[in-house]
């Protein structure tokens, strides 16, 4: 048994055990409450507040076993060479909670809730705005709220589409700053950025949608609040894609994502609403939010004891990392190596050839996917650079990031592999083209 594993069995038998004399404590003050009648009201009243004490210590200890059961069963699926990506973390809710969703929007409509702000939730259907009425939104750099309106929007106007997510907050990766607020805004199912005005980017990222751009598709036509002057002039979105570094003269890119800065605000991490949002806003299920706090209070007390934390990742003792060219294409099937396999073409920075290996990416290695795209550039969210990959990587059909790690960070992005953390499955490419020639 390796270390980190006998770490995890360590804590896990620790846990039970305190927790059955948890469970027995609280049996026995139970008992002498309110079974022994000779007992005085003072000694009562101190077994019932003993026995509330033992109850909430008791509900921690319960969820570090969960997170030690979780992370043993997933280290296992690692060793075996099994993915456990699970079903998707959005929740739609019944008609009960539609329903009283139904009746918070009914009374902040009662107390004057802004035009602009719809309170979305994942799973339901709303439809874009036409491009007059967005325009009375926008700036004269077309944001609103700093957040820009895309030329590659505009042919999307008038469609309807389900809410994937609410993006509650983000992490910025330009400035590391940390975790940051975004309001009235979402992601909605299957819409994302081909990059046609962007020299063809190909990160594929999903668009961020702010609520004054959107109806309920049951909605009936209302006006939207302007944020500019009365008037509202033809714009140009084209004009705003660009921009000329003042040190270089360069041109670089200018998109949402390279706008999250300054169109959110700083939260702190340690902010328990921040959490809850992700749950009441239907963008994830109590099952897969559940196992983030368990594994995180596994996680810390691995942190306070000197145990391994959970995931763990390792890497090769060599400083230039292998390279192998497959040549995989899109439709292909791929099988994504396991985690042991990657990690020995990891160096000390686990990254292979540049690309960072993340712990999110473990919960897929070993499942076989569709290869959706070969991505050989994108912009640089941070400089608006324009960067040509010259090792291509490989993204897939259903795989982009959970967030569980971050907290749920909302923003669905591909994730991307190098061609040596992938196998092609000839016999299943074989037969899948074979039949495509057939008919």
């Amino acid at each position: 048994m390796t270390t980190h594993r006998a770490s995890y069995w360590k804590v896990a038998i620790f846990a039970s055990t305190v927790l059955i004399g948890h469970c027995a404590a609280i049996g026995w003050l139970l008992r002498v409450t309110f079974g022994t009648p000779e007992f005085s009201l003072s000694v009562k009243l101190l077994s019932s507040i003993g026995s509330l004490f033992l109850f909430s210590t008791g509900a921690a200890t319960a969820l570090v076993l969960t997170g030690a059961l979780v992370v043993l069963r997933r280290d296992n699926l690692e060793r075996l060479g099994r993915p456990y990506a699970g079903s998707p973390r959005e929740w739609h809710g019944g008609f009960v909670t539609q329903a009283l969703r139904s009746c918070v929007r009914a009374l902040r409509s009662t107390a004057g809730a802004p035009l602009e702000r719809l309170d979305l939730h994942a799973g339901e259907l709303v439809e874009i705005r036409p491009w007059e009425e967005i325009l009375a939104t926008l700036d004269s750099r077309g944001e609103l709220d700093s957040l820009p309106f895309m030329p590659e929007m505009q042919s999307l106007c008038g469609r309807k589409a389900r809410v994937h997510r609410r993006v509650d907050k983000i992490f910025d990766w330009i400035t590391m700053s940390g975790l940051r607020r975004m309001r009235n805004t979402v992601i909605l199912d299957g819409l994302r950025c081909d990059g046609g005005y962007h020299e063809t980017c190909q990160a594929d990222c999903p668009i961020l949608w702010k609520e004054a751009w959107l109806r309920r598709a049951s909605a009936k036509l209302d006006v939207v609040r302007s944020t500019g002057s009365s008037a509202t002039p033809p714009l140009d979105l084209r004009q705003f894609t660009t921009r000329i570094d003042a040190d270089t003269s360069e041109t670089r890119f200018v998109c949402q994502l390279s706008r999250l800065p300054q169109a959110t605000t700083p939260t702190p991490w340690n902010s328990p609403r921040n959490l809850l949002r992700e749950l009441s806003s239907g963008n994830v299920r109590f099952g897969p939010f559940l196992t983030f706090i368990s594994i995180f209070a596994f996680n810390a007390v691995q942190k306070r004891s000197g145990g391994a934390c959970f995931p763990i990742l390792g890497h090769s003792q060599s400083a230039r990392t292998p390279h192998e060219v497959l040549n995989i294409q899109p439709g292909e099937l791929v099988r994504i190596r396991t985690k042991r396999e990657i990690e020995e073409t990891l160096n000390a920075q686990f990254k292979n050839r540049g690309l960072w290996f993340d712990k999110e990416m473990t919960r897929f290695c070993g499942g076989i996917y569709k290869v959706r795209a070969r991505v050989d550039r994108q912009i640089d969210e941070r400089t608006g650079k324009m960067v040509i990959i010259n090792t291509p990587c490989i993204t897939l059909e259903g795989v982009t990031a959970t967030g569980e790690y971050f907290e749920f960070a909302p923003l669905d992005e591909r994730i991307y592999w190098r061609e040596i953390w992938l196998e092609r499955i000839e016999g299943e490419n074989e037969a899948g083209q074979e039949h495509s020639e057939a008919s």
